[in-house]
């Protein structure tokens, strides 16, 4: 099922105070078995609610430590290239994409490296301007903020109800679609993507 209920609301905010929580702890809040909690557990990583378990790390006790804030204004065609680029480098903690075309960077790299993040692997056409500041001190407190727990289709956008669609293609990623002709696109989006890959 792609619906979500309030006891899966339950148990993602149970998992994100304290996601080394055990099933059996779980299962004694919500009212249910413990391996029924690992099948609902099991379903949100299915439909990408979940996407991993992880540790939140405090920087500041740490000596030599240089945690930073960087703000790039992008150029308007460029910004989700750079949102992506910037995913996969070491050091890059988290990188947010907002809807003015800004990138934010949270770092942890000394200064020489923050440089060569910049000049090194993303390119002056990229880039209008940005802005580096130092961070003092964070809280990162994640929480489920929503009462609407609906699914929506990885290709439509359109809410999944009852069971939806599940296609899995070939690389072994799995995508919950609201309907037949949902997941026909997405086999034929993979299909054209393989090819230009293999070209």
């Amino acid at each position: 099922m792609a619906e979500l209920d309030s006891t899966d609301a339950v148990i993602l905010e149970l998992l994100l105070d304290d996601a080394r929580r055990s099933f059996r702890e779980i299962a004694e809040e919500v009212d249910l078995s413990p391996p029924t909690v690992s099948n609902r557990v099991d379903r949100l990583r299915d439909l990408g609610v979940i996407r991993r378990f992880t540790v939140d790390v405090d920087r500041t006790k740490f000596a030599d430590e240089d945690e930073c804030l960087v703000e790039i204004d992008t150029r308007l065609a460029h910004a989700e290239d750079v949102f992506s680029q910037l995913q996969d480098v070491d050091g890059v903690e988290h990188v947010f994409y907002t809807v003015d075309s800004t990138v934010v960077v949270k770092a942890v790299l000394p200064p020489a490296e923050l440089r060569s993040l910049l000049t090194d692997t993303l390119s002056d056409d990229q880039i209008e301007d940005y802005h580096v500041s130092s961070i003092l001190g964070s809280s990162w407190q994640p929480q489920l903020g929503t009462d609407d727990l609906t699914i929506e289709c990885t290709i439509c956008g359109k809410t999944i109800s009852g069971d939806g669609q599940k296609v899995e293609v070939d690389s072994g990623d799995l995508y919950h679609v609201c309907c037949s002709s949902c997941v026909e696109k997405i086999i034929e989006q993979y299909e054209s993507l393989k090819q230009a890959a293999d070209e």
